[in-house]
């Protein structure tokens, strides 16, 4: 594997749990995938192959957080091509700590050529459907994952459905049904939301507190006895199949689909409203974490119950 970037965590970078947000993990690793495409061809978005109006677009994206990392660490993200066909990249990335000696997080990503006027799909440069056998990796066994998989999530759930079985929700969180209007500051200038945001967090930025810097990120409850309590991510895949574009009501539902003593496995599905587009679907698997103790605690009998709400195994 090669470095491909280097950086350290800036405070605002840290969210409501007190460490590095995955929005900026990502934002890392985004960073590096550019620069080892670029490495292997995809020079500019431009030429014979690849359209000048081209972008690179992160389609799939598996992630295993292993440590957490603060404010001031700096972090470099090492990686390398899996696999890569005429419309997709397959590379694996890992972030570390190297002061410290640590994997902070892995990352297995799909990323494909996409024209953001009309929203269809490119074929990659020569050198990066041939590539150098040299250069081709595997995924070491601390960057494979546990609880979940790199299969293709389901996608036989309507929307219909889902609106039957999950409830509106006010809270921020992982499960329950939401909605939002995509805004022209979301789009690019072909109407469509832009490449460089996620649709969750399109939601979730406009569900904090945008007076308080610390605010975004999973919310800090409290554990039947006081303690600061909230949901630290272990592992996290996100499967997009289309963009919304500017003036989609877009529906996000979300459900626990496994439930275990310290741990739950949520999955949140993002449709258009009006047509019933699958839009994405993003597995979460996240442990309990007393902040103070900055340890995995048992999920607190009162949190538990709430979970009962929305768990629909049945949708794994």
């Amino acid at each position: 594997m090669q470095r491909l970037d280097i950086s350290r965590v800036l405070p605002e970078e840290i969210d409501s749990l007190g460490h590095l947000n995955v929005r900026y993990y990502l934002a890392r690793v985004d960073r590096a995938n550019q620069a080892l495409l670029a490495s292997l061809g995809v020079t500019g978005l431009g030429g014979n192959e690849v359209a000048a109006t081209a972008a690179l677009r992160r389609v799939d994206t598996y992630c295993r957080f292993q440590r957490e990392q603060f404010e001031g660490a700096e972090l470099s993200v090492y990686g390398g091509l899996l696999a890569s066909s005429d419309a997709t990249a397959r590379c694996y990335f890992e972030i570390r700590n190297e002061a410290r000696d640590q994997i902070a997080a892995t990352f297995v990503t799909g990323t494909l050529i996409s024209n953001p006027a009309s929203q269809s799909t490119g074929r990659f440069p020569f050198d990066t459907r041939h590539p150098d056998p040299a250069r081709v990796i595997s995924i070491p066994d601390h960057g494979k994952p546990r609880s979940l998989n790199l299969d293709l999530p389901r996608t036989d759930v309507a929307l219909a459905d889902l609106m039957t079985r999950i409830e509106p929700s006010t809270e921020i969180g992982m499960t329950g049904r939401r909605s939002g209007r995509i805004e022209a500051e979301d789009c690019d200038a072909s109407g469509f939301l832009r490449d460089d945001l996620d649709i969750m967090f399109v939601l979730f930025r406009r569900e904090v507190s945008v007076t308080d810097p610390k605010a975004f990120g999973p919310p800090v409850l409290r554990t039947d006895d006081g303690h600061r309590f909230g949901w630290a991510m272990l592992e996290t895949r996100n499967r997009e199949f289309a963009r919304p574009r500017l003036g989609d009501e877009v529906v996000w539902l979300g459900a626990d689909i496994g439930i275990a003593e310290k741990s739950r496995r949520s999955r949140r599905w993002a449709f258009v409203a009006n047509t019933g587009e699958l839009l994405s679907i993003h597995d979460a698997v996240g442990i309990a974490m007393d902040l103070d103790a900055r340890r995995a605690i048992p999920v607190p009998p009162s949190i538990r119950a709430t979970l009962e709400r929305h768990y629909l195994p049945e949708y794994a």
